[in-house]
């Protein structure tokens, strides 16, 4: 049951924002709240299903096996490494997709609200980087 709690009280919130979408009277904003609303519940509900559908007892033991191997594979120093290069890597490739974005929409005249919004975003994952390497530098 400790599985299945947060993703009930998520269909719940879900319900919930379906709801306000039906409450609230301004067209875009009603629709803003229904279309969250489902997206939170169907995410959920898909997630409750495959706990679900795998705590069957029919499946249980296939169920562990799944769990013991993501529990080596979480704690594999190899995959740590991996997962450390890969968000690196990402980390690089969305820096400079961020920059030329920005340059793209300088050139084609965008407004200038959307370009700041842009390298405004640039800037905080460049910032967030640094602070998160220090950080960690600190800890390690």
């Amino acid at each position: 049951m400790r599985e299945k709690k947060p993703f009930i009280i998520e269909i719940l919130v879900g319900i919930a924002l379906i709801c306000v979408g039906f409450i609230i009277r301004v067209d875009y904003y009603s629709t803003m709240f229904f279309s969250m609303g489902v997206g939170v519940l169907a995410a959920s509900a898909v997630q409750l299903f495959r706990i679900i559908y795998w705590q069957n007892p029919k499946r249980y033991t296939e169920y562990e096996a799944k769990k013991r191997e993501a529990h080596i594979n979480s704690v594999d120093e190899r995959k740590q490494f991996l997962r450390m290069k890969a968000g690196h890597v990402t980390y690089q490739i969305m820096i400079f997709t961020l920059l030329i974005l920005s340059l793209i929409l300088a050139l084609f005249r965008a407004e200038t609200w959307v370009i700041a919004m842009v390298f405004l975003l640039f800037v905080f994952q460049w910032l967030a980087g640094v602070i998160v390497f220090r950080v960690l530098e600190k800890r390690m």
